[in-house]
């Protein structure tokens, strides 16, 4: 009897963190080597969009220790369509306050925040679509990012 009613808690949980998720089309994080982004470490990521009706937003998560040394980010974007189509941007990524207060999530010395990049995206094509990130801060090592994410899921409407 023991045993049932563990097996189903599991279920119940699995089915619950399942489901507060279900805008989610793809979310990946590269790990920072030694927490040192190099700035000519392009991280890439592949997304294979196969919904060119449905509204979506992009995240860029981003994962750093309290020692990193801004308040700030600024990240270069490139993005290439399965037709071979390439926007870019220069994104800025504000990880704390004024004050030195870092925002999003933490736990120990690590805090995890998803930023907003693009919202209400329309895919135009089904494929895969190339997102790669370079850090474009002036520090050829930027010292204590510990992961880089991307997070494509369906907009609510």
């Amino acid at each position: 009897m023991n045993k049932l009613i563990w097996i189903f808690c599991v279920a119940v949980i699995a089915l619950a963190t399942q489901s507060c998720d279900s805008n989610r089309v793809y979310e990946e994080y590269k790990e920072i080597p030694d927490y040192s982004w190099n700035m000519n470490n392009t991280l890439r990521f592949e997304v294979d969009v196969t919904d060119t009706i449905s509204v979506h937003n992009l995240y860029i998560n981003i994962r750093n220790t309290g020692g990193y040394a801004y308040s700030n980010l600024w990240l270069f974007v490139k993005r290439t369509s399965p037709d071979g189509n390439v926007l870019e941007d220069k994104f800025e990524c504000s990880l704390a306050t004024e004050k030195g207060k870092w925002f999003g999530s933490g736990f120990g010395d690590i805090f995890d925040l998803r930023i907003p990049f693009k919202q209400n995206v329309v895919f135009q094509k089904s494929g895969i679509y190339v997102f790669e990130i370079v850090q474009g801060m002036r520090d050829e090592e930027l010292k204590e990012v510990v992961n880089i994410g991307l997070r494509l899921e369906k907009a609510n409407q």
